[in-house]
């Protein structure tokens, strides 16, 4: 029988995060999320019941604490994601269930879910680790672990694979692009641009003309190939922060 769950935080970087989780444990169903507290409460208000809302803390209007007061009734456990620890003691004064500290692991994410379902068999979905090993040279020792949430974007250029992620960029000349780009594509994190690169969504942070710009200000092309596809993405998910500019 599926979790419904219901996902409330004002960043979307945090957002996406989250669902890429919600999605690694099948057991788990997204029935909506929020950028918005204040929209989520009144949509909230019309619901009977949910299994669980993850709510961040920090949000305008109204915090995480004060919209948990209004809709804790609403739901069976209370998650807060947040990146303070300082509302550990409010969290708990309105009875939350779980404190998940940003940023988490997929690790400690699924041993929270289980906290709360010790006798439901939460197995997750092609998601098993969090990074990934990649070789840089041709001594079988010398490999840098990367781990998903810090890769900003993988491409090719002139037979050569490169890594772009928030500390810095490696190249492997040892790796093939085209099974790095099918293992990447299954999962939710990531969407190919273009037929070189492959971004992490977590990471967009505008789309001028025909360049997405991503944290840290790498730029990556879009073609048309794939332009239908991000689009809608953007469409679907980015829309209210108005990451789109129409020409």
């Amino acid at each position: 029988m599926p979790i419904n769950c219901i996902a409330i935080d004002d960043d979307l970087n945090s957002l996406e995060n989250l669902k890429f989780y919600l999605k690694g444990l099948p057991d788990l169903q997204l029935i909506n999320s929020f950028t918005n507290p204040v929209k989520a409460l009144n949509d909230i208000a019309d619901l009977e019941s949910v299994d669980i809302i993850f709510m961040d803390i920090e949000m305008p209007s109204i915090s995480g604490i004060e919209l948990a007061a209004m809709v804790r009734q609403k739901t069976k456990y209370l998650i807060f994601t947040t990146a303070h620890t300082k509302y550990a003691i409010d969290a708990f004064g309105v009875d939350a269930d779980a404190y998940l500290l940003k940023p988490y692991s997929m690790v400690h994410f699924t041993e929270t879910i289980s906290k709360l379902y010790p006798n439901e068999n939460l197995i997750a979905n092609e998601i098993e680790d969090d990074f990934f090993l990649i070789p840089l040279k041709d001594t079988p020792d010398d490999f840098v672990k990367i781990e998903f949430i810090d890769l900003l974007a993988f491409e090719e250029i002139n037979d050569i694979v490169y890594f772009r992620t928030i500390k810095e960029n490696y190249v492997s000349f040892k790796l093939n692009f085209v099974k790095v780009l099918s293992m990447l594509k299954k999962h939710p994190a990531f969407i190919q641009v273009n037929s070189s690169a492959i971004i992490s969504k977590l990471h967009i942070k505008s789309f001028l003309g025909n360049q997405i710009v991503l944290t840290g200000g790498l730029s990556i092309p879009l073609t048309n190939k794939y332009n239908e596809a991000f689009i809608f993405y953007l469409k679907e998910n980015l829309l209210q922060q108005n990451l789109i500019n129409d020409n």
